[in-house]
């Protein structure tokens, strides 16, 4: 077949724009692949990142939550001890398995009664207290009844209690069945603490104390402790069965139906990831042995379901790939509509090449920024991260600076505050996430907007010293402050980010001596236009080995009590947010010197 030249100038024009058609089409798919790819992998490194994260400060939660459990079941102990070696009550149960006269013991009871009533009224959290005399006579509130002839109350035997000469005894959740009429609470459910009644004058007990205290009271500490609001938190015996499910109270008293129980109450704590009915759990918990001397064994247990850990991510990562395809599609579409143009409208060869050409250009730069879409969202994400565990780590200094009185109201405030502030630089990084779709339309990437705010030497000293005075004393150590610069040196970044890194790095010098006292410095100098913060032990120093690998990688030197991720998320932080980097100087067995350096305005 023979063509003219225009025909050949046509047919050439048509087998470009198949050619480009078909190229564009190729680099769609590929770069569909590479997204896909790329948010795939994001997503499960960003995933896996946040459960090791989430094991982490579970783990502290339970722990937190067990401590907190525990003091509250001291001092119902120190309560059932004042009421048990209450002398006057021990001589009223003393004297009234004595009395014959049925009058006289109708008073007997009716002061032993009030002297209850008294320590009920005492405690809103106790339920009823009641009493069991050597001759085996019920006392509930003032009222007598005789008991079984086995000794049994709610699977408590009185008997062998007695016989084993045990001083006290706990009583997980149970229902106060026995003529619960006489109880205030009905067929409400109790724990309870069981205490020999001593006087002055005897050594010996045979008299048997209950103090019962209210379901309700074990409920309202742990309703509201958890790490997720998917997460279910609740408490179970040495015997397997729930003491407290705060979801359903139904359930307190009856065996977990969880096969992990066992292998968890052996381990006493620790932290798994359990597949139950298809669906994974991160299950932290944490074993009280006793409480002053007295075997409890009850195990806090927190699961959280790992798919409610990493949802937001997935959900996002969903959404950018959806509108990298979709832009994507909408360019071939665009494409494919501009060359049905072109087809027919030959004749304008020159603004159409001109335009083909230009399509081509925007497309291929629309492409390059849809494959480092996966990319730039790194940076919000993991700052997302890094706040939210700052944030973890300033609510537990808030919780743990609850009931120390070092610590004033405005302390409080201002943790508050801090807490507040990382939710507010939050805010910024999902307001981009959102606006991805604009980006792509404007063929640019808009790098989130960074915050500038300045603070003093002296703020940050003074911040330090607050946060930081509760755990030196805790642990008997003594910071040494010396600031060799003028305390209104001006620091560019923000100031709760350096704060948490000196508290993190005070916090490994006070390890550092192994739960002994020891003094630690803290060292302000300038040289030239940084600022060098230097945080210095005496303490056990760190290997050659490791500390080769400190900044490099997340290593730690407290084997499982570590994750390696304070030093490290501490350098980036120094690295990314002030411009500066952090210098290590160790000796294994003479002490640490880990300096932060930084610029000044």
């Amino acid at each position: 077949m023979i063509f003219s030249p225009k025909e050949l100038l046509l047919h050439s024009q048509k087998n470009k724009i198949l050619k480009a058609w078909k190229l564009i089409a190729a680099l769609a798919v590929i770069v569909i692949l590479c997204v896909s790819i790329i948010v795939w992998a994001s997503f499960h490194i960003m995933s896996n990142s946040m459960v090791e994260h989430s094991r982490k400060s579970s783990k502290e939660l339970i722990k937190q939550t067990s401590k907190n459990i525990q003091t509250v079941l001291e001092q119902l102990d120190d309560f059932a001890m004042t009421v048990s070696r209450d002398n006057k009550l021990a001589t009223y149960v003393l004297e009234y398995d004595n009395i014959e006269d049925e009058r006289e013991k109708k008073q007997k009871l009716e002061l032993i009664g009030e002297i209850l009533s008294k320590y009920c009224k005492t405690r809103e959290e106790i339920d009823h207290i009641s009493i069991i005399t050597k001759n085996n006579t019920h006392i509930l509130n003032g009222l007598k009844q005789n008991l079984l002839n086995d000794l049994n109350i709610f699977d408590f035997d009185v008997q062998a209690f007695r016989e084993g000469n045990k001083k006290s005894l706990w009583l997980s959740t149970h229902v106060s069945d026995f003529n619960s009429e006489l109880s205030d609470s009905g067929k409400a459910k109790v724990f309870s603490i069981v205490k020999g009644i001593y006087s002055v004058s005897t050594l010996k007990s045979q008299e048997t104390i209950i103090i019962n205290i209210k379901e309700s009271y074990l409920h309202d500490l742990i309703a509201d402790i958890r790490l997720l609001n998917e997460s279910n938190v609740f408490i179970i015996d040495g015997d397997g069965k729930y003491v407290m499910n705060a979801r359903d109270k139904n359930l307190n008293g009856q065996p977990v139906e969880y096969d992990f129980t066992n292998e968890i109450l052996d381990k006493k704590s620790g932290e798994d990831i359990r597949e139950i009915d298809g669906k994974e759990y991160l299950i932290t918990y944490n074993t009280i042995e006793d409480i002053k001397g007295t075997e409890l064994k009850w195990t806090i247990v927190d699961m959280t379901p790992v798919s409610s850990i990493i949802k937001g991510i997935k959900i996002e990562m969903q959404n950018i790939l959806f509108i990298g395809i979709l832009c994507i599609v909408f360019g071939l579409i665009i494409s494919t509509l501009i060359t049905k143009v072109y087809d027919s409208n030959l004749d304008k060869r020159y603004i159409e090449t001109h335009s083909i050409i230009m399509e081509r250009e925007r497309l291929a730069t629309l492409g390059q920024m849809i494959g480092g879409i996966a990319h730039n969202l790194k940076t919000p994400i993991m700052s997302i991260a890094g706040g939210l565990e700052a944030i973890g780590e300033l609510i537990d200094e808030y919780d743990n600076s609850i009931g120390d009185k070092e610590v004033t109201r405005e302390d409080h405030h201002e943790i508050a505050a801090d807490i507040l502030n990382w939710v507010e630089k939050i805010k910024p990084y999902c307001v981009y996430m959102t606006d991805v779709i604009s980006a792509v339309k404007g063929q640019t990437a808009n790098l989130e907007d960074s915050t500038t705010l300045n603070f003093t030497v002296g703020e940050l000293v003074k911040r330090v010293k607050i946060l930081m005075s509760h755990e030196l004393k805790k642990n008997k150590c003594q910071l040494n402050i010396n600031v060799n610069v003028d305390e209104n040196t001006t620091i560019k970044g923000e100031i709760n980010n350096l704060v948490q890194i000196m508290n993190n790095l005070i916090s490994n010098s006070i390890e550092a001596y192994n739960g002994n006292s020891g003094e630690i410095d803290l060292i302000f100098q300038q040289n030239n236009n940084n600022l060098e913060i230097a945080v210095r032990d005496y303490g056990c120093g760190i290997p050659d080995k490791v500390k080769e690998k400190l900044l490099k990688s997340m290593i730690t030197t407290k084997g499982k009590k570590g994750t390696g991720l304070g030093l490290y998320i501490s350098y980036s932080t120094i690295k990314g947010k002030f411009g500066g980097t952090i210098h290590i100087d160790s000796e294994e067995g003479r002490g640490t010197t880990i300096t932060v350096v930084i610029p000044i305005i």
